[in-house]
């Protein structure tokens, strides 16, 4: 008889037979959108980002922390980046992946490594007198741009995030920023509406454009309702997708719509606008798929039912949408265009697959 010591020392013998062959990857087919991840958090998650290796998601949250799962393992893999003392509400990566930028409502940007073990901000710079709203790194990885609510818009060298060059010229808050894919001019958007375009080499103003519907005035409460809660640039540079909301009546009740709004970047000039006048609420997040549509995340007034909408440029309703678990603050693509990741108000962030399910037997 063989002791359990003696079968526990014993080695197996190697397994010659051939591996099975990789399963085939099925077509994106949005229809079939289903979660395939879930990571939980105790507290509000403000924003997500997929780091462009696709190994990790990181998500701020209302702790005032950014956390990273590792998108091949579970909720074990969470780690801290602790480092601000506000929200932070947008993340971005070098080209290279090695690095992570944070704005803070802290009036600071965040360096970090993005892969770290034991996180700790390689520099936290004083950025902004008010809140940093937005990061995003040029497609040349030299530059990255800030805004915040000292109206001004600055550029930052990468990687000592030494100050560059600022731009002034916003009159309220500007939410956001995005490079041009030329890596020659910036976009912006502020609280009032108002598109300008930026010459990168020369700080110039080169274009200003009002979009006063994407604003409102809440005339009770006396306060100002706008501002992009996404933007970002078509692969191809020719049209500038924002996503926010419309048709204030209640700023602090949430009671508006989400608005959708692509400008046509040569021309300067409104493309189209897409709301939902059925869903009060507005929207965190958009991203351009390869395939030819957009997908837009939705957080609705006073509920839970967050929404995705998946829309062809310039049609009036989507051919799709999947119902979350609760609202939604934004939204990423991973770098193969397969999968999409939801941070949630109720602390869970969701990877979705937008294949059909594989099975096996």
């Amino acid at each position: 008889m063989t002791s359990s010591a003696e079968l526990s020392l014993k080695q197996p013998e190697p397994d010659t037979r051939p591996a099975p062959p990789p399963l085939p990857e099925n077509p994106v087919d949005v229809t079939q959108t289903h979660v395939v991840a879930e990571f939980k958090h105790e507290v509000p998650l403000t924003t997500c980002r997929i780091d462009p290796t696709g190994r990790y998601v990181f998500a701020g949250a209302e702790d005032f922390n950014v956390y990273r799962w590792d998108l091949s393992s579970d909720d074990s893999s969470k780690t801290v980046f602790n480092g601000h003392q506000s929200w932070v509400r947008s993340l971005d990566f070098s080209t290279d992946g090695e690095l992570l930028f944070t704005a803070g409502y802290d009036h600071q940007i965040g360096i970090w490594h993005t892969a770290a073990d034991k996180p700790a901000p390689l520099s936290m710079i004083n950025a902004h007198n008010g809140w940093v709203r937005w990061v995003r790194v040029s497609p040349d990885g030299k530059l990255l741009a800030s805004c915040g609510n000292d109206n001004l818009i600055k550029l930052w060298n990468i990687p000592d995030g030494t100050l560059h060059r600022e731009f002034a010229g916003h009159d309220r808050y500007p939410y956001a920023v995005a490079f041009h894919p030329d890596g020659k001019r910036l976009a912006s958007f502020d609280l009032m509406g108002v598109i300008k375009d930026w010459d990168i080499e020369t700080g110039k103003e080169l274009r200003s454009l009002e979009a006063k519907f994407m604003w409102g005035f809440d005339e009770k409460f006396r306060a100002d309702m706008g501002g992009a809660r996404d933007m970002r640039f078509s692969d191809d540079g020719k049209t500038l997708i924002v996503a926010g909301l419309t048709e204030v009546t209640n700023a602090f009740a949430g009671v508006h719509k989400p608005m959708l709004l692509l400008v046509d970047w040569e021309k300067f000039e409104h493309r189209h606008k897409w709301k939902d006048d059925a869903y009060k609420g507005m929207l965190w997040g958009v991203c351009e798929h390869p395939e030819g549509f957009l997908v837009a995340a939705g957080a609705p007034q006073g509920g839970t039912k967050g929404m995705l909408w998946f829309l062809k440029p310039g049609d009036e309703k989507p051919f799709h949408s999947v119902t979350l678990s609760h609202c939604a603050r934004g939204l990423d693509l991973t770098p193969d265009k397969r999968r999409l990741a939801v941070p949630q108000f109720d602390g869970l962030l969701r990877v979705y697959q937008m294949t059909a399910q594989h099975h096996v037997g």
